[in-house]
């Protein structure tokens, strides 16, 4: 296990040297209990100078949008005044996603690139546009199925949607095979849905922890950290947490902990941190 995990991260920070772009191997899309690779995620990635360009060039392989519906379209802003009609979720990403795998081919089947949509309207309607948005990009967005074998086709679409913020779960779990996946949250660490319908589990790290990534973590609070990824990968989840500080201390007791998705807002700290970190422990 310690060969495949050593080999698996020298393989993430390769693909960040050559081509700019992480990818991770569609076995995590369900987490695991034994170490893995992290996933970087740029938290509120539309606030960028570049959307989603910014993310690939530092290597990370899941975004977040924050979504409106305003007049039947899908608008990326943190707040409804902000809302353009030039900045959507297709003009923004769903198309520059396309246009980017198309140059750059996955090399695997098992290979996962995530966007989250961070519904902030009404559930309901807002879900129904972006389901019925989505099927225009059958060869971008990943079908969910019940089954994990159902994924191993050899062209398998490279990106997987999860739906954080007003999520409509019902309608969500009526549209099967499944197009998008529920972001869940704490309080569904023990849920019984699978783990394909809630991939991922997150969370306000300010509303379970006081640390803020200065002085010593308080050993009870690792703990604490410890145990939640413990449920999260029990039920095979990913887990992540906003509302985090960057810096290279924080983001280290998250890694040592194995918490899945290192949530960021300094997308080249993270990436150089990375990098670092894997060298000294080469």
């Amino acid at each position: 296990m310690k060969h495949i995990f050593t080999t698996l991260v020298q393989r993430y920070f390769l693909s960040i040297a050559a081509i700019g772009v992480a990818f991770f191997p569609y076995e995590r899309s369900t987490a695991q209990t034994a170490p893995a690779v992290p996933i970087a995620h740029a938290h509120n990635d539309y606030e960028h100078n570049r959307p989603l360009h910014d993310a690939l060039k530092a290597g990370f392989a899941s975004v977040e949008a924050d979504v409106y519906l305003v007049n039947n379209q899908l608008l990326v802003a943190h707040d409804r005044h902000d809302t353009n009609p030039e900045r959507s979720l297709e003009s923004l990403y769903l198309a520059p996603l396309r246009q980017h795998f198309s140059q750059t081919p996955s090399t695997s089947a098992q290979e996962t690139f995530w966007l989250m949509i961070d519904v902030k309207s009404e559930p309901i309607s807002t879900y129904k546009k972006i389901h019925s948005v989505l099927k225009s990009y059958p060869d971008l967005i990943a079908k969910i199925h019940e089954s994990p074998q159902q994924h191993r086709e050899p062209h398998h679409p490279p990106v997987r949607i999860v739906i954080s913020g007003n999520r409509a779960k019902q309608e969500i779990l009526d549209t099967l095979p499944l197009i998008a996946g529920i972001d869940g949250r704490l309080t569904d660490l023990q849920t019984e849905l699978s783990p394909q319908a809630m991939p991922w589990i997150s969370d306000n790290w300010r509303s379970h922890f006081t640390w803020r990534g200065e002085s010593e973590f308080p050993p009870q609070e690792r703990t604490k950290l410890r145990k939640f990824v413990k449920q999260a990968h029990e039920k095979g989840r990913l887990l992540r947490f906003w509302a985090t500080p960057d810096s290279p201390k924080f983001w280290d007791e998250l890694l040592n902990a194995n918490v899945d998705l290192i949530n960021a807002d300094d997308l080249k700290g993270l990436n150089t941190h990375l990098q670092k970190r894997i060298r000294t422990k080469k």
